[in-house]
């Protein structure tokens, strides 16, 4: 597939305990690919990546990759604080059988920016499906500039940006002097129907692991050019959206996930499952919309 449409960053579960349970993590993924989103993400923010093993990471990717089904392929996260990490992350990813790798830059200590466009080339030298980076300053610490991944976009280093920087003005930032069928992808749900119709070639969206009905078809409609009802949906997200960042993240993304679609989901400390307290406050701000959610809900 290519890299356009609907990329769903799944989250990563665990059993009672906190260890990773294979079972809830490929039932996760087989139920997202029947919803017929048309990518997972695995290993991103919301998948609490820096949580994980490397031999944990492995097993994690692997279960995933082998779980997805029908048309529907797996981008893996491989960003890591050395280049060296970080190259080895994708080739095992791309062995694994992962579709295209998703790499936020160097973290915690700030490389300059020459170093970043080293990191990024000697990750791209080591594969051979396509690269994405991966702009997230509330995490990272700092932006990526856009001309610096154009630069990279122009020599085919990079195939495209999923940009979490808050802000249409800086999807737009990506979008404007991109070479020719460079993917760029918004990170926030609230922005999905907006950066599509300003070209982003789809959207990534952790709302769609609560609601995959309703985010497939927004982006569908979206990229349609159905403005008016992309609009209707988008409105409708944002409302999920505003539930889910009543509660902590990325749990309460899990919380709705079983509690709307009846997932098994599981929780490694420190962040862990909902407090009494923090349930009612999210179930609060989900109660106006529950009769406009049913029909985009597992019957």
């Amino acid at each position: 597939m290519g890299l356009d449409g609907l990329v769903v960053p799944i989250p990563t579960l665990f059993n009672d305990d906190g260890d990773l349970d294979p079972g809830r993590n490929s039932k996760f993924a087989r139920a997202l690919s029947e919803a017929r989103v048309d990518h997972l993400f695995a290993l991103g923010s919301l998948g609490e990546f820096p949580s994980l093993t490397d031999p944990e990471r492995a097993s994690f990717e692997e279960l995933v990759i082998e779980s997805a089904s029908g048309r529907t392929d797996v981008w893996v996260g491989c960003g890591a604080p050395s280049t060296r990490q970080a190259v080895r992350y994708a080739e095992e990813a791309e062995t694994a059988g992962a579709a295209a790798i998703v790499a936020v830059p160097p973290y915690y200590l700030h490389p300059p920016l020459a170093a970043v466009e080293r990191y990024y080339r000697a990750i791209h030298g080591a594969i051979s499906v396509p690269l994405l980076a991966y702009n997230i300053p509330s995490l990272v610490g700092y932006s990526l500039p856009p001309a610096l991944v154009h630069g990279l976009a122009h020599e085919g280093v990079l195939a495209g940006v999923k940009d979490t920087a808050g802000s249409l003005e800086s999807v737009a930032a990506f979008l404007t002097g991109a070479p020719d069928a460079f993917a760029v992808l918004p990170g926030d749900d609230v922005l999905a129907s907006a950066a599509i119709a300003r070209g982003a070639t789809g959207a990534v969206m952790g709302i769609a692991n609560v609601v995959p009905a309703l985010c497939v078809e927004l982006v569908a409609r979206a990229r349609a050019g159905d403005r008016s009802r992309a609009e209707e949906l988008q409105t409708l997200v944002d409302e999920v959206v505003r539930a889910s960042r009543a509660g902590p993240f990325p749990s309460t993304d899990k919380f709705l996930a079983a509690h709307l679609r009846g997932s098994e989901v599981g929780y490694r400390a420190p962040y862990d499952r909902l407090t009494d307290a923090e349930e009612r406050t999210v179930l609060s701000r989900l109660e106006p919309i529950r009769a406009q959610l049913r029909p985009f809900l597992p019957g």
